[in-house]
């Protein structure tokens, strides 16, 4: 179903309700699956330190600043490789696509990457991000779904609800 912001839209899987939760900063809207919180879907309206995404650089060096969205790892001590992990690591994030897409003349730097933890939960994290700038604003969309749910259907709601992530 369709979803208005302030100065952005998207499609909304009709299975999502909104949440009183904001875990990045300037959150402006959180939406999570009513089935499982891991699953949801967030924008962040911050304001832009340049005129355009293209300002920023290529969309490879803008994720260096997006880091936070993803998380860092809380723990440090001495752990041994277990998993797949570096030695000392219980985390790790793979960058799966990294691209761009023009809608209503601007561009959007796009991107997928799974991040997973030394819990073993769900077998990682599937993480669709979109940001453009607009009006001196910096708008990103962050979509997550659990790795057990991504391959239950949520990867083609979430990719239609990133598709569908337009600025005014």
């Amino acid at each position: 179903m369709p979803f208005a912001g302030d100065g952005y839209a998207f499609l909304l899987p009709s299975k999502y309700n909104p949440s009183k939760e904001r875990p990045f900063p300037n959150t402006d809207c959180y939406f999570e699956d009513n089935f499982d919180q891991v699953t949801n879907i967030s924008v962040i309206v911050e304001k832009a330190s340049k005129n355009s995404i293209d300002a920023y650089g290529k969309p490879e060096a803008f994720l260096e600043q997006l880091g936070y969205l993803l998380g860092v790892q809380s723990y440090s001590g001495q752990t041994r490789s277990e998993g797949g992990f570096a030695a000392n690591k219980v985390s790790t994030a793979a960058v799966l696509d990294v691209g761009t897409r023009e809608a209503k003349g601007k561009t959007y730097y796009q991107y997928e990457i799974l991040t997973r933890t030394a819990d073993g939960d769900e077998g990682g994290r599937h993480q669709l991000i979109s940001a453009t700038v607009s009006d001196g604003n910096l708008y990103i969309m962050k979509l997550q779904s659990g790795d057990k749910r991504w391959f239950k259907g949520q990867e083609r709601d979430l990719r239609t609800a990133l598709g569908s992530f337009t600025v005014a």
